[in-house]
């Protein structure tokens, strides 16, 4: 099984999604979803925005892809 697939279920809050990116800042979460449209938008519940692991792990393969066609 692929890791797309077993986490589909799985969230980040956004300190998840920043340590998942190497500890980035609030500031380059909010640069991803101003500059970058393919970046996975949040969803929200209360006041905190949440990613949905799947949509980051074809953004990041998406990303891959698009390295490589370049390359």
């Amino acid at each position: 099984m692929n890791e797309i697939a077993t986490a589909a279920d799985t969230c980040l809050d956004a300190m998840g999604l920043r340590m998942r990116y190497a500890g980035r800042s609030d500031m380059w979460i909010w640069r991803r979803l101003k500059n970058d449209p393919d970046f996975p938008k949040p969803f929200i519940i209360g006041n905190k925005r949440f990613w949905r692991l799947s949509e980051l792990l074809a953004y990041e393969e998406l990303k891959r892809g698009r390295q490589h066609a370049t390359a």
